[in-house]
This record gives C-alpha cells, structure tokens and sequence, in this order.
C-alpha cells in the first residue's frame, strides 16, 4: 500500500498519511481560524511589516506552500502571485482559490491572489531574461518578492505537528534556499524577504539590511 493517499471527498483535495494517525491535510480558506486571523491583521503581523505591506503592492510569493501568508498579505490588501512547483499543492490551492471566491466573506481576499504552477527558480529566470532581452518589466511586474521555506533546520522541541508532518514528509525539505534568493536578488526588484529560523538559517554571501524577529523565527530584509 503506498504511503500516501490524496484523493477527493465533499469537502474538497486532501493529502493524507496512510501509515500515521494525523488529520488529513486541506487547503481551506474559509477555515475559522484563518477567518479570524485575516481579520485580526494588521501591521503588527511580522509579515506585513517585513514585505512593507500596504494597499495593491504586488508580492510575488515563491514558495506558496498551503497558502497561508499569501492569504494574510492578501487580506491587507495586497496582490499576490503564489508559485508552487508541487503538482499536488498546485491543485489544492487552485481548488481552495475556487471555493473562496464563492465565499461572500473571503472572496474580497481571493481575488487578490492568483496562482502559478511552475518552479520558482524557472520563474525568476524567466524574469531576469526577458528584462535582459528588452529592458522592460515583465507585464505583471512586483514591489516585493517574498520567500518561505517551510522546513528550515529545527530543534526537536520545535518539530512540525499535525497535518504540516505530512507535507514536511511528502515535499521533503527545501534544498535550494540559496539559489532561489540569488535569483530573487538578481530580478532587481527592491525588496526581497526571506523568511528564516530565529537562530542559524544564515545564508553565506548574503546579509540582510535589516531583520523582523519573532519568537521562533525572523524575517531577513534585503532593500536594493
């Protein structure tokens, strides 16, 4: 029997551990707790402080992941293209984009998030050539490239729970960290956030202009 079972019920895709005893992992933007969140959101989220965050600045968001900080910085107003490589995240975002805009209460937020199933390495590529080959931006430009990736080295007593055990154990770690904010540096675009564990995670040859820290983690700043 394979390990992993993603298959489709009522309420949507989910990605489920066959061999372990976690809740199966959704994409859900109608979620209470993330309802709540968005509305509680504001410039005191660390987030937001580190991308500038303010009305119809355009984030390109690298690792899109479940989604989550692109919702966040959508719901303050931004525009956010997410880039997922994962053909099986690809399809849950699409599928939860969907159904949030049906959702007269998150469908404000949805619309300001578009999605891009492609590596993001590929992307930011794509990018530096075309402003190369013509001296143009690209036709949806950004202010701010943002970057999560979500297994960083950690601490046993911080280990992931739930349902992030299974994605940790199906996407595997991110091992390219380096490359993809050399890339995100070379577009030229003026700021670029990486997100970092609050200890280590430094990147040899790049230092950040400045840093948001939280408890558990920090938010590397690079203006140019």
């Amino acid at each position: 029997m394979p390990r992993y079972c993603f298959s489709k019920d009522k309420s949507g895709y989910f990605l489920k551990d066959c061999l372990g005893n976690q809740r199966p992992l959704r994409i859900y933007f109608s979620a209470p707790n993330l309802r709540r969140r968005a509305a509680q959101t504001g410039k005191s989220e660390l987030l937001l402080k580190a991308i500038g965050a303010q009305n119809n600045l355009r984030v390109l968001d690298c690792t899109a992941g479940l989604g989550v900080d692109a919702y966040l910085m959508a719901a303050y107003g931004c525009h956010v293209t997410m880039l997922e490589q994962s053909p099986v995240l690809g399809l849950m975002l699409r599928e939860a984009l969907t159904r949030a805009l049906l959702d007269p209460d998150a469908s404000v937020i949805a619309e300001r998030m578009r999605l891009q199933e492609t590596n993001a390495v590929d992307f930011l590529n794509s990018y530096c050539r075309q402003t190369e080959d013509d001296g143009t931006e690209l036709a949806h430009s950004f202010d701010v490239i943002y970057i999560d990736p979500m297994f960083p080295p950690r601490s046993k007593s911080a280990e992931v729970k739930g349902g992030m055990q299974i994605l940790q154990k199906f996407i595997g770690k991110t091992d390219n960290v380096k490359l993809l904010l050399e890339k995100a540096v070379a577009t030229g675009i003026k700021r670029v956030v990486i997100k970092r564990p609050l200890r280590g995670g430094d990147i040899d040859g790049f230092a950040p202009s400045y840093q948001q820290k939280a408890k558990a983690s920090r938010f590397d700043v690079y203006l140019q």
